[in-house]
């Protein structure tokens, strides 16, 4: 890899004296709340942040500090931000920010910080609008205001959605300085002034922000109800997913992007934010043909209100993280995919500046810069309500993630004494091994990121899937869980991405179904080579064979973890490659699955096992992989979406 240094001549910094200095919200240090509590519990902030993120939403796209430019700085419509122009080398970049690079996480933590210090502007400013009883009160609010964040992966307080009414409803009741009022929710979607300038088909047909789009037309809308189920049906996998995370990912390399993985850490926050990503937007439908959303691509996706409340979620998990970790932060590693202004395959580490991002006219963050969250004076409940030391923290983890969580989205108070995770269930004898610990599997997944030039994902079930239709895989009883590959078509090097799904809630579920005896590997593995199935879904909506994706590997893992309470996380063992439930199978298919139709007519070896099971072949995990180039393959990858134009 080229070294960052000799490229910076590459990029023509133009310093001004109305340069755009990323701050944060000015005063003391606020807290941003979980979009549910701020609702319940703050409900001037609450107001405030509706009124201003509509006002925010409303600016002339022309004017530098509004929605439109600032949420065109992750993505299209591919111009210059703040005088820091493109580099010569950034050829069809779409925006500054940084992906599968070790500055992902650092990137977005001015990002955020930067929006947050314009929604505060505009809440003070607003505040001082109502009338003098309630003026005072209101000022304080937006003096503490603080972006929310939406966490995804919780369970949801009073048996709600995982994806909230605040933001799920296209309108909302607010106090207004003019009194009481509905208005369109601003965190529902953003309506353009003009979208012609998105670059790629159909959003600059779009007039607003979709998710689920029902059509590709400029009448289209969004279908809620399904982003409302997709998460209902995935939040528990998630929950699985970042607990795990939390336990084996130890290191800033490993959390901080989605390239790197080993059999314990296969997973990362910026794999976990992929998901959340292609699950908001949703997938691409082939009957009818109609894209994805704005969420699920990469250049489009911060127009999406949902943009912000996601990544505040991931800064806090990224936050979480580091005080349980305090001794790895900043890496040198690989740029990852080209960005407007740093070039792909290039070595950077925590002295990279973060363009666009000034911390003085002449100067831009760095990692370095951004370690602590009270650098841009905010905070998280978390650390508010405790004393923010690694057991503190750890104990917050258990309790809202752990696989017998006791706690709520948004739910931060201290409690007068740790409160158990393991439930009776992971208690019983069939779930753990003779030594006491809890037997655990998990499905590791490497794929290329960019082969199939735009988002994809990556389906497992248990059994088969009850649908035919691929765009109803997410809403399945059956899903596991799926990995979502956030992409667009762009030239780039081969970038390899990983994730894992853990696989014991589903077979915890098994054994209190009568379906499976025992948590032992000797009863899981028959089990899993029978009923385990992966399918790729491609950036058109239809059935993609693996063999599209040089060096797709699937492998599940075996392993136990310690059951803990508390401030102690679980202790795992090795992680034991299982390959006889993935070996010399193309993909996770049976021959008589529902969806062996005309989209899945990709040729496939079967066999008959003794028991009669039908099975799909694949080269062992740790055999030989296919390097055939997506360009030379089958017709199974018929067309993309979405088409620049």
């Amino acid at each position: 890899m080229l070294l960052l240094s000799l490229l910076y001549p590459l990029v023509l910094l133009v310093s001004s004296a109305s340069a755009l200095l990323t701050t944060g919200a000015p005063g003391a240090v606020g807290t941003r709340y979980e979009i549910r509590q701020l609702a319940s519990s703050y409900p001037r902030q609450y107001t405030l942040f509706l009124l201003a993120m509509q006002q925010f939403e409303a600016l002339p796209q022309s004017q530098q500090n509004s929605y439109y430019q600032i949420s065109g700085i992750h993505g299209v419509p591919r111009v210059s931000f703040d005088g820091v122009n493109q580099c010569s080398s950034c050829t069809n970049a779409d925006g500054y920010c940084t992906h599968s690079s070790i500055l992902f996480l650092a990137w977005h933590r001015p990002y955020l910080a930067l929006f947050e210090q314009r929604i505060v502007a505009i809440a003070k400013n607003i505040a001082s609008q109502y009338p003098d009883s309630t003026k005072a009160a209101y000022q304080a609010a937006a003096t503490s205001l603080r972006l929310p964040y939406w966490d995804w992966a919780a369970r949801p307080p009073n048996g709600g959605n995982a994806l909230s009414n605040q933001l799920s409803q296209p309108s909302v009741q607010v106090d207004s300085p003019t009194g009481v009022r509905t208005i369109n929710n601003p965190l529902y979607q953003y309506t353009f002034s003009n979208s012609k300038n998105l670059v790629y088909s159909p959003f600059t047909t779009w007039p607003k922000t979709l998710r689920y789009p029902t059509s590709n037309a400029a009448s289209a809308d969004s279908n809620q109800g399904r982003a409302v189920a997709a998460f209902n049906n995935i939040r528990a996998s998630l929950q699985d997913r970042l607990y795990q995370l939390f336990s084996t990912c130890t290191t800033y390399s490993e959390v901080g992007q989605d390239a790197q993985s080993s059999a314990r850490c296969s997973t990362s926050l910026e794999q976990l934010h992929n998901t959340i990503h292609t699950t908001a937007g949703g997938p691409a439908t082939t009957n009818p043909n109609v894209s994805g959303g704005h969420m699920t691509y990469l250049s489009s996706s911060a127009f999406d209100p949902l943009f912000w409340l996601h990544h505040a979620n991931v800064d806090r998990l990224f936050a979480m993280w580091q005080a349980i970790y305090p001794n790895s932060y900043g890496a040198s590693g690989s740029s990852g995919m080209v960005s407007w202004s740093i070039p792909a395959g290039v070595t950077v580490n925590a002295n990279t500046p973060l363009y666009p991002f000034r911390r003085t006219t002449n100067a831009f963050w760095t990692t370095n810069d951004v370690r602590s969250t009270r650098t841009f004076r905010y905070t998280y409940p978390e650390f508010v309500n405790s004393d923010g030391s690694a057991g503190a923290i750890r104990s917050y983890v258990n309790a809202l993630y752990g696989p017998g969580a006791t706690r709520t989205a948004g739910s931060s108070k201290r409690t007068a004494a740790p409160e158990p995770i393991v439930g009776d269930i992971l208690d019983s004898t069939p779930l753990k091994a003779a030594n006491g610990s809890l037997f655990q599997y998990v499905a590791n997944i490497n794929t290329p990121r960019l082969a199939l030039n735009g988002s994809y994902n990556i389906y497992l079930f248990n059994g088969e899937p009850t649908s035919s239709n691929p765009a109803d895989f997410v809403l399945d009883p059956n899903l596991i869980g799926p990995m979502g590959v956030l992409a667009m078509d762009m030239d780039a090097e081969n970038i390899m991405t990983a994730g894992s799904i853990p696989l014991t809630r589903t077979l915890t579920d098994a054994v209190s179904a009568g379906q499976l005896s025992d948590l032992t590997p000797l009863s899981v593995v028959p089990y899993l080579a029978k009923t385990l199935q992966w399918i790729i879904v491609g950036p058109a909506g239809d059935v993609v064979d693996q063999s599209n994706l040089p060096g797709f590997d699937l492998s599940v893992y075996s392993s136990t973890a310690t059951p803990v309470t508390g401030d102690l996380l679980p202790t795992w063992s090795q992680f034991i490659p299982l390959d006889d439930v993935t070996e010399e199978r193309t993909d996770g298919e049976t021959t008589s699955s529902a969806t062996s139709s005309s989209t899945t007519s990709n040729a496939r070896s079967t066999s008959t096992t003794a028991s009669g099971a039908s099975t799909t072949r694949r080269a062992s995990s740790t055999g030989t992989r296919t390097t055939a180039s997506p360009s030379t393959t089958g017709s199974s990858v018929r067309r993309r979406q979405p088409m620049r134009v």
